[in-house]
């Protein structure tokens, strides 16, 4: 049976299912579930631009879908996107997910379903794992049974893209590499690399937005956020932030801004253990023990696209990573078909492990 979200009581159903689904599980870190429901309860009760469903047997939840329809600068037209889908390994409770989904759509002429997408963030948490089910996820990532493909792919959906993600160590091969190349690059260009400012952040978040806004590439999936998402994200992600891991590089001449990286400690090795709740003493005081970080973000503007500017921001960023005895590096999700981000990481001993992959369907 099909139960459409309708009240905090449900919500809290909703974002509480993998709480019995991934008992056990080594690998799979849980939300922070106050957030969360704050975020759906805002999205889909409120706001209701998002329908969350649950699939229920024997006043049991057996799975668990969140969709909406939205306009893709991809596909040129509205599209469905789905996310947050979770179940048992049973292909009759994809059936009964899916179905009620996309027969809601055809209801509002969409003929085209995809996912999986973050609600918030189309960088993070897209795609469901299809291999690196043996590696922990690093924050802003998901994880998933290795039976959630295999369900998909029963009922219909076929591979649209895959993502994958590359790790690099920080070392000093790698770290020798970087310098090089960075070395190299300062040859021809006169640019320094900032670390984000608290005190001038309204100024920052202008020239991430501006570099957002131009650093385009032949793989495009959104529209660059506003400059009021951005900034309410920077002060909803503070928790997170080190802001010495988050690099804006600029022109020395001109202060233009010119590229950046965004980069988060990897607090899921703090939420691990808390287990979804925000323990705000700990998290601070446990910060200083986290040794991984993950680039969810990094782009570059045109102009300066395969200029070795990338690596000049990673040295600088591979600098701080040895004062936070930051030992590993992993970078945001990467689309298969745009190689360029893929081999830069490469070039200084970055390796894939882990893909990620994004399903799509035509609705009839």
């Amino acid at each position: 049976m099909i139960k459409v979200v309708n009240n905090i009581k449900e919500v809290k159903d909703f974002i509480y299912f993998v709480k019995d689904l991934y008992r056990g599980n080594d690998n799979y870190v849980f939300p922070i579930f106050s957030a969360l429901k704050k975020e759906l309860k805002k999205i889909v009760l409120d706001d209701k631009t998002y329908k969350a469903i649950l699939s229920i047997k024997d006043n049991e939840v057996q799975g668990r879908l969140l969709f909406t329809l939205d306009y893709s600068k991809k596909q040129g037209k509205k599209i469905c996107f789905f996310s947050f889908f979770d179940t048992i390994n049973d292909i009759n409770v994809v059936k009964e997910l899916f179905s009620y989904m996309e027969e809601y759509m055809v209801l509002n002429k969409v003929d085209y379903s995809e996912g999986t997408f973050s609600p918030y963030d189309a960088d993070t948490r897209r795609g469901v794992l299809i291999s690196g089910f043996e590696i922990a996820p690093t924050i802003f990532t998901s994880y998933n049974y290795e039976y959630y493909g295999t369900l998909l792919e029963e009922y219909g959906y076929l591979k649209a893209i895959d993502t994958v993600s590359l790790n690099a160590d920080v070392n000093i091969k790698s770290k020798k590499r970087l310098n090089t190349i960075s070395k190299y690059f300062l040859r021809s260009h006169d640019v320094r690399v900032d670390s984000l400012s608290w005190k001038d952040l309204d100024k920052d978040m202008e020239d991430v937005h501006y570099i957002l806004s131009v650093a385009t590439n032949e793989i495009v999936y959104q529209d660059a956020p506003s400059i009021k998402m951005i900034e309410q994200t920077a002060k909803q992600l503070k928790l997170f932030i080190n802001p010495n891991f988050i690099k804006i590089a600029r022109e020395n001449n001109t202060n233009k801004p010119v590229g950046f990286c965004l980069t988060f400690p990897d607090f899921n090795q703090i939420l691990k253990k808390t287990k979804g709740k925000i323990r705000p003493i700990r998290m601070i005081l446990a910060k200083r023990k986290i040794t991984k970080a993950r680039g969810t973000m990094q782009y570059i503007v045109p102009e300066y696209q395969n200029t070795g500017l990338i690596a000049h921001i990673f040295n600088s960023l591979f600098d701080e990573f040895e004062k936070h005895g930051i030992t590993d590096f992993e970078a945001g999700t990467m689309m298969e078909n745009n190689p360029k981000p893929i081999n830069a990481f490469k070039k200084f001993g970055g390796e894939i492990i882990k893909t990620y992959r994004i399903y799509g369907k035509e609705l009839k």
